[in-house]
């Protein structure tokens, strides 16, 4: 990728340089004095424009399919973290709950006990965890030219 950048857009990179620690520190592209040192202006040269080019390295986990639960394992989850997590009610105590609510396994059809509502739970926040995670984005191999006017 190549991109042409004005003066002003140099002096804001310029401006974000310091958060950036993989930059190193760029010469001043607006004026290119001789080494003779005597600033006749016949030798001072312009720069037109700057090619810059790099490397966006993005990693994500959100690329594959994340709603593997049907619509009631979504429900029974939200649900059963809803008891444990806001209201502080134990897995035993969920359980009743949610079997006076008509609830029943998602494979089996039977009674969701304790050991079964602690799995829900257990695996649902792995699960959350997993899909939720996120990644540092890396900016690598960054490439700079300078094109000076005659």
């Amino acid at each position: 990728m190549k991109y042409e950048f004005s003066k002003r857009t140099y002096l804001e990179l310029n401006r974000y340089q310091e958060s950036l620690p993989f930059i190193t520190t760029l010469p001043s592209p607006t004026v290119f004095v001789s080494d003779n040192l005597d600033l006749d202006t016949s030798k001072i040269k312009v720069v037109e424009s700057i090619d810059l080019s790099f490397d966006l390295i993005v990693r994500t986990s959100k690329l594959t399919k994340t709603s593997h639960y049907n619509t009631y394992q979504q429900k029974l989850y939200r649900l059963v973290k809803f008891l444990k997590e806001e209201r502080g009610i134990g897995y035993r105590r969920i359980s009743h709950i949610i079997t006076e609510k008509g609830y029943r396994s998602v494979r089996t059809n039977s009674i969701l006990k304790n050991s079964y509502i602690y799995t829900i739970y257990s695996k649902g926040k792995i699960r959350e965890n997993r899909i939720n995670r996120s990644f540092d984005s890396k900016i690598e191999n960054i490439k700079y030219i300078f094109k000076y006017s005659d």
